[in-house]
């Protein structure tokens, strides 16, 4: 049994799909989105912070340091992370942090099947669910 971080996406229904998938499976599924921030919460008007408001706002604000804290726990206590191609610029820093603590990341390709170079520190690249299914048997 695996614990399986899955990383930001936009793609609900294929993430929940996954997720199903993966639970039957015996693997602890976690969600990213779980805790995400909505920064309309924290500012409504935050679409128009200057870069001295952003920044003061995440060293300062303890909904969002409580909300990154979360995050780390997860990434911590995970063995693995499901990254969706394309991928966002947090979920590529997620995969990022996971590779350099040496732990893997399993790719998923979808939409355009464009693939940057991110996909090269994948532990596994995977083109549909058996794939993703697969790559977690035996972990």
């Amino acid at each position: 049994m695996a614990r399986i971080l899955i990383a930001p996406t936009t793609s609900k229904s294929v993430k929940d799909k996954l997720s199903k998938l993966l639970r039957d499976e015996n693997h602890a599924v976690i969600d990213s989105n779980k805790n995400a921030l909505d920064w309309s919460d924290v500012d409504p008007a935050y679409s128009n912070w200057t870069p001295q408001e952003a920044m003061s706002s995440l060293l300062e604000d303890t909904a969002v340091k409580s909300a990154y804290a979360d995050l780390e726990r997860d990434m911590r206590s995970a063995d693995a992370c499901l990254l969706f191609f394309p991928a966002s610029q947090d979920a590529a820093l997620m995969a990022g942090w996971f590779v350099a603590h040496q732990k893997n990341v399993v790719g998923v390709v979808s939409g355009n099947g464009n693939l940057p170079t991110l996909a090269f520190m994948t532990t596994d690249l995977c083109l549909n669910v058996d794939e993703v299914v697969e790559a977690f048997s035996g972990r």
